[in-house]
C-alpha cells in the first residue's frame, strides 16, 4: 500500500476501516501478500546481512511465487539481530529513516528496528484499525501510560490513536497520582497500559475513594507482557471497562501486529503486513 492510500483510509468522521482489505477473499489475500513477500525480498538483499543470507541459497524475488516458497527462506533468529547491531539488517539508506526503536537489551546487544516515513504510517494505520475494532471514534480521549522511549508501545499507540483522530493525553509511565487526574479531569475514555499497572491503576483509583463508574472510562487497550484471562477479567471488574488484549513484537514494528475485537475469541492478525 502507498503512502497516499494509507492517508486515505481515515475518513473526515474518523472511521478507520478498510473493507478492501480486511474482508478480502483468502485467494486474493494471498495474491497480496506473495507480491509483498517479493519487495520485501528486493529490499532484504539490499542489507549486509541478507545479501549473504539469501544470495548463499539463491534467493530472489523472481524465486518467490507462492506463500509455500517460504519454506525456502531461512530463519532470523534474535542471535542474528544481535550480532548486526546496529545497521547490518538495513535494506535501504539511511537517509530513507526516520526513527530508530530498540528492544531493552538486558541480555546483550538491543535488536534495533530503523523506520522510515512508509513504516511509520503503516504502524499507525494498523493501530488505527484495532482501536476502530473495539469501538473506539474520533470522539474519544484516549490515554497511553507507556513510557515514550526506545519502547515501541509509547509512540505507536500515540501515533495510531492520532491516526483515528481521537484527543490524545501523552501521559507516560508512572505517577500514578496523575494518571488519575489526568483520567478524571480530562474525561478519558480509552486507556493504553500493561496489564500489571492497569491492576495497580485500579487499585490506587479505589484508594482515593473515587467509584471508576464516575469516570468516562470505557475501553483499556492491555499488552507488552504476559497476563492470565482471569487478570483481563479482574481489570474489567475493578474499573468497569472492556479490557482487550494486543499482540506485537519490536522486532515487528510493535504493537499492532494482531488485536482483539469485541467478541474477544481470539486476536486478528492483520495479514494484509503479516504472514
Amino acid at each position: 500500500m502507498t503512502d497516499e492510500k494509507i492517508m486515505a483510509t481515515i475518513k473526515p468522521d474518523g472511521e478507520c476501516w478498510q473493507p478492501e482489505i480486511e474482508k478480502m477473499p483468502r485467494e486474493q489475500l494471498e495474491a497480496l501478500q506473495v507480491k509483498k513477500l517479493k519487495e520485501s525480498i528486493k529490499v532484504a538483499l539490499q542489507s549486509p546481512f541478507y545479501k549473504k543470507r539469501l544470495g548463499d541459497l539463491g534467493i530472489t524475488a523472481d524465486s518467490i511465487n507462492s506463500l509455500a516458497d517460504l519454506r525456502k527462506i531461512p530463519f532470523t533468529t534474535k542471535q542474528d539481530l544481535r550480532d548486526n547491531y546496529p545497521y547490518g539488517l538495513v535494506g535501504r539508506s539511511l537517509d530513507d529513516a526516520v526513527r530508530i526503536h530498540s528492544t531493552s537489551g538486558t541480555t546483550g546487544n538491543p535488536c534495533v528496528v530503523v523506520y522510515s516515513e512508509h513504516d511509520i504510517c503503516s504502524w499507525a494505520n494498523m493501530i488505527a484499525r484495532n482501536l476502530y475494532m473495539v469501538g473506539c471514534r474520533k470522539s474519544d480521549i484516549f490515554q497511553n501510560s507507556s513510557g515514550y522511549g526506545m519502547f515501541t508501545g509509547g509512540l505507536g499507540f500515540q501515533y495510531g490513536a492520532e491516526w483515528l483522530g481521537t484527543m490524545t493525553v501523552p501521559a507516560a509511565a508512572g505517577n500514578t497520582k496523575r494518571q488519575i487526574k489526568f483520567i478524571k479531569d480530562f474525561g478519558t475514555t480509552v486507556l493504553h497500559a500493561i496489564p500489571s499497572y492497569a491492576i495497580y491503576l485500579a487499585e490506587c483509583i479505589k484508594e482515593e475513594g473515587i467509584d471508576p463508574k464516575d469516570l468516562k472510562l470505557h475501553t483499556l487497550c492491555i499488552g507488552a507482557e504476559p497476563h492470565t484471562e482471569e487478570q483481563r477479567r479482574r481489570i474489567e471488574r475493578v474499573l468497569g471497562v472492556k479490557a482487550y488484549n494486543s499482540f506485537g513484537m519490536t522486532e515487528m514494528n510493535g504493537p499492532g501486529v494482531a488485536f482483539e475485537c469485541k467478541y474477544q475469541e481470539g486476536m486478528h492478525l492483520w495479514e494484509d503486513n503479516y504472514i
